[in-house]
């Protein structure tokens, strides 16, 4: 899968617009189809999230940031627009990503101090995001076909397994665990081309509205810096009209006109 990270996928960009699954036998056993399944019965529409970022130094010092989060569906393709509301040195930073099912995602950064547009490319893309624990490539979604995925065991409550991304993925292999109950990515462990642990992302607070579980509060933490960053949904609304979305939002000419 591209979708580097299918919990942080569904994070940012189906944290709060999620619709219910359908179809996925408790007994089903090929990972790719309870990965895409997870992705795919979550799809967001039009929605517009706010969201407070902690991050927690080694000696437990915190950092708060809050963002918007805004996301258009335009048939397959996801468009999201992020925008940093506080603190002064960060307000104003946004960011687009243009999400296609079947190429890399395209990634727009505006950075206020730069008064102008950087695209998120190459060795950037395994880059901090906002000096946080996240990368800029955990926070594609789509699935692609260059990973290889293997079911590596289940019980009653969840299924394990391993992703191998592409060869220009910063991580060597991924480790997700998909509860049953309503098959939601509930962790995700992160390894180094090397094999060793590197980062774990973890679902410590959910929230369920007409049944379905969305992710209310989600911690990576970094096994090798000592670091940990918080993601707290604070306010949601969703089935938004595309009006409130215009596609010059998901624009680098939107961004600098907007700093």
């Amino acid at each position: 899968m591209r979708l580097r990270s299918p919990l942080l996928g569904l994070l940012f960009a189906a944290l709060l617009g999620l619709g219910p699954l359908v179809g996925l036998a408790q007994a089903a056993t090929d990972p790719r189809e309870i990965l895409e399944r997870a992705e795919q019965g979550r799809k967001v529409d039009n929605s517009v999230q706010r969201v407070r970022m902690v991050l927690v130094s080694r000696a437990g010092a915190e950092r708060v940031r809050e963002f918007e989060l805004k996301v258009r569906r335009d048939g397959a393709v996801l468009k999201s627009y992020t925008r940093f509301l506080s603190p002064a040195d960060v307000a104003g930073t946004q960011l687009v990503v243009v999400d296609h099912p079947d190429t890399r995602d395209e990634q727009l950064m505006f950075m206020p101090a730069l008064k102008r547009t950087t695209r998120v490319a190459g060795k950037a893309r395994g880059g901090s995001f906002m000096g946080s624990d996240f990368a800029f490539e955990d926070l594609e979604v789509s699935a692609a076909k260059d990973a290889t995925h293997s079911l590596v065991s289940e019980d009653s409550v969840v299924w394990v397994i391993d992703t191998v991304p592409s060869p220009d993925s910063t991580y060597g292999r991924l480790r997700t665990t998909v509860r049953k109950s309503d098959t939601l990515p509930v962790r995700v462990d992160y390894f180094d081309k090397a094999g060793k642990p590197l980062k774990s992302l973890e679902v410590t607070a959910v929230t369920v509205t007409d049944g379905v579980s969305f992710p209310k509060v989600s911690v990576m933490t970094h096994h090798v810096a000592g670091t940990k960053t918080r993601l707290e949904v604070l306010d949601s609304r969703k089935d938004l009209p595309a009006s409130e979305l215009p596609d010059e939002l998901f624009t680098a000419s939107w961004m600098e006109r907007h700093p």
